[in-house]
């Protein structure tokens, strides 16, 4: 039933900023930016659900701890990049959301060294 009141906001939202967008450019971008951005905070509570999954998966296979959270760091900051990419995309502003996934990659990169790290250990220990 959640779905149906979060297409039912998002559909209001649209229709809203294109009748405000039509007269007014920067009214239409700030519904649109305030549509996504209550959106976002409405499904936060969703992927608490999934976060509980994959913990109580991680402690069945024994996956250390220290990596569980940069996972989920991981995961947090790939949603959020592309949630600023979307919005900077959205209000005409390509240059400035290409920057954003720009740096939602290498922050996922530096995060995620210390696996990449283990790995390499690994393969070298195996081989």
């Amino acid at each position: 039933m959640d779905i149906i009141r979060l297409t039912g906001f998002a559909l209001a939202a649209v229709i809203l900023s294109l009748f405000v967008g039509e007269s007014h450019r920067t009214a239409g971008n700030l519904i649109r930016i305030f549509a996504c951005s209550l959106l976002l905070i409405l499904i936060l509570p969703q992927l608490g659900v999934i976060f509980s999954i994959i913990t109580d998966l991680s402690t069945k296979m024994s996956l250390e701890d220290t990596y569980l959270k940069i996972i989920f760091k991981i995961v947090g900051i790939a949603y959020v990049a592309e949630f600023g990419y979307q919005l900077c995309k959205d209000a005409g502003e390509s240059a400035i959301a290409s920057k954003v996934q720009l740096a939602g990659k290498v922050l996922i990169l530096v995060l995620a060294s210390p696996i990449i790290l283990a790995l390499i250990e690994l393969i070298t220990q195996l081989i």
